[in-house]
């Protein structure tokens, strides 16, 4: 009940709020996240092995028309390069879009094309903010990241200017990689994605 929360939270704000979800109302019978966590990861993601075409780790799909003008959507990933060969490069990316195909999507961030080692990570965190909602929907970015490398490689900042969100289809958001080789000792899969989707008051 909505009377305990206090109690739960002891006074104090929740990282990742309390997510609940509303009807649109008019027919529409989508669900509307209101604020708070949407999606966590409770297991290793997809494993990116022996391929050059790239592949999403882990992903969520936001329902259609659950984005209004003012959501943010937050976004925590990280993943390792769990077998590596000779010089080849990793790639990492978090795309966002409506095509069921991961690289036809929006790159919201794309790492650099790193010649990583057994065990380096990749990590990110992101604020993706729509503008405006519709077909023709936009939306801002910034992404706090480090590239594939070695743990505690210092983190970087990256902007990402206004690009399309057409937010009455559903979007894919996901967190993907790439290798520069097909070896089957290329190797890399995703550990964590958390994603909390805030919606404003209206």
């Amino acid at each position: 009940p909505m009377s305990q929360i206090p109690a739960l939270t002891g006074g104090r704000a929740l990282v990742h709020g309390i997510s609940m979800h509303v009807d649109h109302g008019a027919g529409n019978s989508a669900k509307m996240h209101v604020g708070g966590q949407a999606n966590a990861t409770v297991a290793a993601g997809t494993a990116h092995t022996n391929s050059t075409t790239e592949t999403a780790l882990s992903s969520f799909t936001i329902p259609a028309s659950t984005l209004v003008a003012g959501s943010t959507i937050r976004v925590w990933g990280q993943g390792i390069a769990t077998a590596t060969n000779s010089t080849d490069t990793l790639t990492t990316f978090l795309r966002l879009g409506t095509s069921t195909t991961t690289a036809s999507n929006e790159a919201v961030f794309t790492s650099a094309a790193v010649d990583v080692a057994d065990d380096d990570i990749f990590c990110l965190q992101a604020v993706i903010q729509v503008r405006t909602a519709g077909s023709s929907g936009t939306a801002v970015a910034m992404v706090s990241y480090q590239d594939p490398d070695a743990t505690g490689t210092a983190p970087k900042w990256n902007v990402k200017a206004s690009f399309t969100l057409n937010t009455t289809a559903a979007n894919y958001l996901e967190m993907s990689a790439d290798w520069s080789v097909a070896s089957a000792s290329n190797s890399c899969r995703s550990d964590m994605f958390v994603v909390d989707i805030v919606n404003p008051s209206t």
